[in-house]
């Protein structure tokens, strides 16, 4: 136990007439209350506690392996790595209620700023959309060029916390936009957001029907964010 605290703290619980086992106490609470100031800025009083870690799922674990995990987290958190065919695959099969659980599980244990979370959930759905799409991400594995080519220009007009939103909306039925993710998307212009869900279509095998439906929900996204200003659960229809 002494060796533990350490020399001085043992000479600081003499002088001050704490046990060892009071001072051991008092210095965890010094990093609590550090920890917890740098993550919510306040501790208890009227201003809303500090969130509780989220478990992952029950029967999540395993099944990514511990050669794809870090991959997945690499590209996730640190916007680094590359994932094979035999990670994306087994991204996908461990199914989306999993893959959002680990990254909301992850983002409760640490301090996250407001910005930083937003960055780490854009690469949490781009990760799965790139897996579902191309089947990997980076590496020597060929990525298929598009048919039809983004415009010049357009790139950088909707930042990569809106532009998986975006996706989300127009390509899986899901997903809210905030003010400033309709305020950049109309920005951009008519011109690019046709660009970009044309290319995207060119680069995936997608029915007549499935066409029809992402095209619907693509003028869907322009028309509310330009009648309302934003898109939430109560103004979309499919």
């Amino acid at each position: 136990m002494v060796e533990k605290i350490g020399r001085f703290h043992c000479f600081y619980a003499k002088i001050r007439g704490f046990s060892i086992q009071e001072i051991e106490q008092i210095l965890e609470r010094n990093s609590e209350v550090w920890n917890l100031c740098k993550r919510s800025g306040h501790i208890g009083g009227t201003q809303a506690a500090p969130a509780t870690i989220i478990q992952p799922l029950k029967g999540c674990a395993g099944k990514v392996t511990s050669a794809c995990g870090p991959k997945i987290y690499e590209f996730v958190f640190d916007n680094s790595g590359i994932l094979s065919e035999k990670c994306c695959e087994q991204l996908l099969n461990a199914g989306r209620e999993c893959h959002e659980s680990d990254t909301n599980s992850i983002l409760s244990e640490g301090e996250f700023s407001k910005e930083e979370r937003e960055e780490v959930l854009a690469r949490h759905s781009e990760v799965w959309n790139l897996c579902k799409r191309s089947g990997h991400i980076g590496g020597t594995q060929p990525v298929p060029a598009p048919t039809v080519q983004p415009l010049t220009g357009c790139a950088g007009k909707v930042t990569s916390a809106c532009g998986p939103k975006v996706y989300a909306f127009v390509f899986d039925k899901s997903g809210v936009l905030s003010e400033k993710c309709c305020e950049l998307l109309l920005n951009a212009g008519r011109l690019c957001h046709d660009s970009e869900t044309n290319s995207i279509l060119s680069e995936g095998e997608f029915s007549a029907e499935e066409k029809k439906e992402i095209m619907k929900r693509h003028n869907q996204v322009w028309n509310l964010c330009k009648k309302n200003g934003h898109i939430d659960k109560e103004n979309t229809v499919f």
